[in-house]
């Protein structure tokens, strides 16, 4: 199958908006294409979805920090607007990679909305332990809630939840994602730093 797209550069407003509506945004990678052009960072994953209660187009994008000396993510929402895609929201620097992470769309009963899924899997754990970062981004409210794990030798695996999940579902989530690979996991009230 050809595929073939073309650019104009004339001042053509009507042809513009003609190519604008044809952008297939519900293709990712299009879409992180798209988002590339209005985030001022390297975009590692982008999706369509309904991610708050607006009714216009929606993109989410998540973007790496590798080079700058706060490493981390970011997960940006762009709202269709007549130039284009609009930046309306951006997490704070969270700590991950998208390099063997997980990243992906998750839909809730408690919400009437998607939210963004992230975790880092494996790409923090070696042989003597590690820790996994997971994320919960809902940008109806803007907020990014968290769970950290941390496996240490010879002790139970904990789990820190962020203080400001206020649905227990999404705990309750949390919980069993993690508790599947460490059946002894413990819940602990304060996040553990490790130190490498």
């Amino acid at each position: 199958m050809l595929s073939v797209i073309f650019f104009s550069c004339g001042k053509n407003k009507k042809g513009q908006e003609n190519a604008e509506t044809n952008i297939d945004y519900s293709n990712p990678l299009v879409a992180a294409q798209q988002a590339q052009k209005y985030l001022d960072a390297n975009v590692m994953f982008a999706a369509k979805g309904k991610f708050d209660r607006d009714t216009v187009l929606e993109i989410v994008a998540g973007t790496e920090m590798n080079d700058s000396t706060e490493p981390g993510i970011k997960f940006a929402l762009l709202k269709k607007s007549d130039e284009g895609l609009e930046k309306v929201y951006e997490t704070g620097m969270l700590n991950g990679s998208f390099k063997d992470g997980l990243v992906k769309r998750i839909k809730f009963p408690a919400f009437g909305y998607e939210l963004v899924y992230y975790n880092s899997q494996d790409y923090y754990l070696g042989s003597g332990g590690g820790e996994v970062y997971s994320y919960i981004i809902n940008f109806n409210k803007e907020k990014a809630y968290y769970a950290h794990l941390v496996i240490e030798k010879e002790r139970p695996a904990s789990l820190y939840l962020s203080d400001n999940i206020d649905v227990p579902e999404l705990k309750t989530f949390f919980i069993s994602i993690f508790r599947k690979d460490h059946p002894s996991l413990q819940i602990v009230a304060k996040d553990v730093v490790l130190k490498y």
